[in-house]
């Protein structure tokens, strides 16, 4: 059997000890899991980007996940500039409906 390519998730928030991730993938509408924080160990981050190996039937293995820091920085700063690029078209002051 072919080993499959890892899936790579990105933890989007942590509360309460559960944490929400997406998947980054080329899909329109990403999956979005949640699971106990405590199963990630370490990588239970917001924001690391976790590359998880398969299982042999395709089963991501979470405690086998390692953080993608180089993946983490491009996200980051590609946040940083779309949250740059809109504040320069805000025109600042109160909103009037």
């Amino acid at each position: 059997m072919k080993k499959s390519e890892p899936e790579v998730w990105v933890v989007d928030a942590i509360e309460e000890g559960v944490a929400l991730l997406v998947e980054m993938s080329d899909d329109e509408e990403p999956a979005l899991i949640e699971m106990a924080a405590g199963l990630l160990g370490d990588s239970a981050v917001e924001g690391a980007v976790l590359v998880v190996p398969l299982g042999e039937v395709g089963e991501p293995l979470w405690d086998r996940a390692q953080r993608d820091l180089e993946t983490e920085a491009e996200v980051r700063a590609e946040a940083e500039r779309i949250l740059k690029e809109l504040g320069t078209r805000d025109p600042g002051g109160d909103v009037v409906l």
